[in-house]
């Protein structure tokens, strides 16, 4: 039982609430879906998500030990050939189910998400920005996978993973502020490391201002409710600025982890705008 807990644990069962939340806020905004399809979109996501999760641990284990201590993998002397033969399972539990989803979805599914995930794991993570922006890609494919799923149209879920994009990445390179000397023992190449923090908090208030002006604009204004902008502003723009005031180059990774849970926060805002003010 208590390893049952453990795997669990790894596969970090919130996020993928979020993600299960996400698809099912989707199938409630957008009109005349199959309804049908849902509980194998939630089942696909839980299956590629857990594996993702559990192999991340693995890989980045060295790295934990001085990040992240609390880290299951970190504490707990698990068989790593038992975790890579349900990383292995879930992986293609998750790629055969697509088989009775539209083709759309499975393409998505088969040869975007999944060549994603094993080529960041194993190799993009360690390149600056590029791994950010694949991993904040693969978050608001959430949306699309989902429309697709239920045989809708992506027009609605493209403008909303844009959005989730934007929000993701900064907090993925607040993440890599977090994580400095763990990843620096690991010589990986990350922005912070690469180009040093001040720049990095450069680069993230430059994400925010693009982040700002695109959730303002027409094309989101005009396809939501009246309800939007405030919402907008209170639940997701204010706490971005107090999250930007408190970056600075000498920041610790303690007050980096509190700012990255502040962001998981307005992502999680962003999903129930979205519920709220949809057309």
């Amino acid at each position: 039982m208590k390893l049952l807990n453990q795997i669990i644990l790894l596969s970090r069962p919130f996020n993928i609430f979020i993600a299960i939340a996400s698809a099912i806020i989707m199938s409630l905004i957008i009109p005349n879906s199959d309804y049908s399809n849902l509980y194998l979109i939630c089942l696909i996501l839980i299956c590629y998500m857990s594996a993702a999760n559990i192999l991340n641990d693995i890989i980045d284990i060295e790295s934990d030990r001085i990040n992240k201590p609390h880290r299951i993998l970190v504490n707990n002397d698990i068989n790593p050939r038992m975790l890579i033969v349900i990383i292995i399972i879930m992986f293609s539990l998750g790629s055969i189910l697509t088989i009775n989803l539209p083709i759309l979805a499975r393409q998505i599914t088969l040869f975007c998400a999944l060549p994603c995930i094993l080529l960041y794991e194993f190799f993009l993570k360690r390149i600056p920005l590029i791994g950010n922006i694949v991993i904040s890609l693969m978050v608001g494919l959430v949306f699309v996978f989902t429309s697709s799923g239920l045989n809708a149209d992506i027009s609605h879920s493209l403008r909303i993973m844009c959005l989730a994009f934007f929000l993701n990445l900064m907090r993925e390179i607040i993440k890599d502020i977090q994580d400095f000397e763990g990843d620096a023992s690991r010589d990986y190449k990350t922005l912070p490391i690469y180009f040093g923090k001040h720049a990095t908090i450069i680069l993230i208030r430059f994400i925010f201002i693009i982040f700002f002006i695109i959730s303002i604009s027409p094309i989101y204004t005009q396809n939501y409710k009246i309800e939007y902008i405030p919402l907008l502003v209170f639940l997701i723009h204010i706490p971005l600025l107090y999250i930007i005031k408190r970056l600075n180059s000498d920041i610790s990774s303690k007050e980096c982890a509190k700012l990255s849970g502040y962001l998981k926060i307005t992502i999680i805002n962003g999903i129930l705008i979205i519920l709220i003010s949809a057309k």
